[in-house]
């Protein structure tokens, strides 16, 4: 008989307290920068909606501006800025750069990069891409660095955030509503 008062193991999950696997913590960001970026779109007067599983079809939100324009947004997130070392020939990307799989050139597509705050709490911070802007940063990226070009396409941490030509561009997403 099963003592109701005793609490049942749960098995796959991690407890709280439990320090989180890579795995788990890519998963993390993922998901908490899709929604921060989700509660900036609705906040500027868009509609979002989700597009979940491992096939989504073109981006990770589909997105209604205001006069009823729909356009994808793929989004990146970062937990934590690289650490300010060289890269090795041997791992031609660091752990915290924005990687980002090739995809059919559409002019309805953006990407909406997001660094969360680190442990005390500042703002997250939002860098808007068209889709050329990212070919074109990924190009940028292989043309510096010869020794990735095997590796994924990468959006370098300190391009974007360093040359701030992208942080807060919501003017670059269709129909720009100021609604700050």
């Amino acid at each position: 008989m099963v003592d109701a008062a005793q609490p049942r193991p749960v098995t796959g999950l991690t407890m709280a307290t439990d320090e989180p696997s890579a795995a788990e913590k890519r998963r993390r960001t993922q998901w908490a920068t899709q929604f921060l970026a989700a509660a900036e779109l609705t906040r500027r007067g868009y509609t979002v909606s989700f597009t979940t599983g491992n096939y989504t079809p073109m981006a990770d939100l589909m997105v209604g501006a205001p006069d009823g324009e729909l356009f994808w947004v793929d989004v990146k997130g970062l937990a934590k800025r690289p650490p300010k070392k060289k890269l090795r020939p041997n791992r031609p990307v660091r752990e915290n750069d924005w990687l980002v799989k090739p995809k059919p050139v559409r002019e309805s597509l953006f990407y909406i990069l997001v660094l969360l705050s680190p442990t005390k709490r500042e703002p997250d911070r939002f860098f808007i891409l068209t889709q050329a802007d990212t070919i074109d940063e990924v190009k940028d990226y292989r043309a510096t660095h010869p020794h990735a070009k095997k590796a994924l396409p990468t959006l370098e941490f300190n391009s974007i955030v360093k040359e701030g030509k992208y942080e807060d561009r919501w003017d670059k997403l269709p129909p720009f509503l100021n609604s700050n």
